[in-house]
């Protein structure tokens, strides 16, 4: 997959000093991102902005390192703290805003593409969030962001933030929990409430249950790090992944440990890292409270996932790891590490999405930057959320979106201010202007600005149109036609 190639041996102090030497230096940037105005110091310019979509104020994504060498694809994150409103958001390389759909009050987690029923859809968790897990629902969008599902957990669970991966066969593998009363004599407690982290495969069309496994009944309670609280959460499932053979790939946070476990029986066919890893750990491949493990190439050859080393804090900084696994021999290697600069320490959250061309895409969790990485370990692209903001995974996917509303078209202070909000393919705007409503003109078209264009509008019309043209200047669609003055 082109990650890096391999350094045997490789101590964790041996890929500081490369970070520090330029392998994974960053420049401090001070290219803003398009919006208000302002600065982040105070307050101001972190919140977008637009006359005509003024329920849409999503916080602005600031490009600290300018993208060379990124791989293809929109970046699509979904806020979940900070300025702005929660939901779901896709941004190009420079920040620019491409859709924003807003939730607020609820938070969106996990926004990804996937394909549906053989169309490319966006899906997502919805709802709510509280020490950690979530309260809420499984969505599906096609491409004019119109849903086509909306669908809970099964067998009455709750549906958890963590994990909705659609599969090939129409299946939603999703994250889910429950809380029963267990005994707890092995963690040194009596009888106590234990959150059982529980992985569904579930039929979308139907909502039935294909498969589901309970971390209770294939994890011992002593296996975890988290200390025992009113609820223990031993095992705190954070990702699901499908590995080449069919079988399943989950990370557990506070057991430090990645599952491989048989998608027909539930068993667990091998542990990586934690207290009875199956794995000799090399040197540097160590992993505390990690997230979003998945599996490249053709069988167990290497995992990447997001150690996230903190909460309690275990290491001095966050990581991206690249793992290398000789199954047979059952030893764990370094492939590569990916550290940012100055350091991140991300208490929760964070993503690790290998792209096509070689690069990973980190997303940093409760810290508010995401990077992409060259092949070789160079910034490929450095880019924040404002202060105090937070997003679960940042990810790449191309995408292609045709709104089913109407292009937007305002008119303020004497101009006219144009906007379609999640339209990939729109390269500029025809104005039309008239006298009468039925008696409209085009004037001259002009490229789009970002997410919203400026158009002047002649002193002798009363109304107005503009027309979302495609790069060959196709019509794409037109908005509704406003009075002026």
């Amino acid at each position: 997959m082109g990650i890096g190639r391999p350094t045997e041996g490789a101590t964790r102090a041996q890929f500081l000093r490369w970070a520090a030497a330029g392998g994974a230096t960053l420049l401090a940037g001070a290219r803003a991102a398009r919006a208000l105005g302002g600065d982040e110091a105070s307050g101001t310019g972190v919140v977008h902005d637009f006359v005509s979509q003024p329920t849409l104020k999503p916080p602005v994504v600031t490009v600290l390192r300018p993208a060379a060498g990124t791989a293809p694809g929109y970046l699509f994150l979904a806020p979940s703290s900070g300025p702005g409103q929660r939901g779901a958001m896709i941004v190009d390389d420079a920040g620019g805003l491409v859709w924003f759909g807003p939730t607020t009050p609820s938070t969106v987690m996990n926004l990804r593409v996937a394909l549906y029923r053989g169309e490319p859809v966006l899906t997502w968790w919805e709802g709510t969030t509280k020490h950690g897990l979530g309260i809420g629902e499984h969505v599906i969008v096609d491409n004019t962001y119109r849903e086509i599902a909306r669908f809970p957990a099964g067998h009455g669970l709750q549906s958890d933030l963590h994990e909705l991966i659609v599969t090939p066969q129409g299946t939603a593998l999703v994250t889910a929990y429950d809380i029963p009363r267990v005994d707890l004599s092995s963690v040194g407690h009596g009888r106590g409430l234990v959150i059982d982290g529980v992985v569904q495969e579930l039929d979308i069309g139907s909502g039935r249950v294909l498969f589901e496994w309970h971390s209770l009944d294939h994890v011992k309670l002593n296996e975890s790090y988290q200390g025992v609280a009113t609820r223990f959460d031993f095992f705190h499932v954070n990702s699901i992944d499908v590995d080449a053979d069919g079988n399943l790939l989950v990370s557990a946070r506070n057991t430090w440990a990645v599952y491989k476990i048989d998608r027909g029986s539930g068993r667990v066919l091998w542990r990586l890292g934690g207290k009875k890893s199956d794995f000799a750990m090399g040197r540097g491949t160590a992993f505390a409270w990690q997230h979003d493990a998945r599996h490249h190439g053709n069988g167990d050859t290497l995992v990447t996932l997001f150690d996230n080393a903190d909460a309690p804090q275990v290491q001095p900084q966050s990581r991206a790891l690249a793992i290398a696994l000789d199954t047979k021999r059952r030893r764990a290697t370094l492939a590569h590490a990916y550290v940012h600069r100055p350091p991140m320490l991300a208490h929760a959250l964070g993503s690790v999405q290998a792209q096509p061309n070689g690069n990973v895409l980190v997303g940093w969790g409760t810290e508010p930057y995401f990077t992409e990485y060259a092949a070789d370990g160079t910034v490929a692209l450095d880019a924040k959320l404002p202060h105090g903001g937070e997003n679960y995974r940042t990810l790449r996917f191309p995408w292609v979106g045709t709104p089913s509303r109407a292009p937007a078209l305002v008119a303020s202070g004497g101009a006219l201010f144009a906007s379609w909000n999640g339209s990939t393919e729109l390269a500029s705007w025809l104005p039309l202007f008239g006298t009468t409503q039925s008696g409209l003109a085009a004037g001259t078209a002009r490229p789009k600005q970002g997410f919203e264009t400026t158009i002047q509008a002649p002193a002798s019309a009363r109304f107005a149109a503009a027309a979302a043209l495609d790069r060959n200047g196709r019509e794409l669609a037109r908005s509704a036609t406003i009075r002026l003055g």
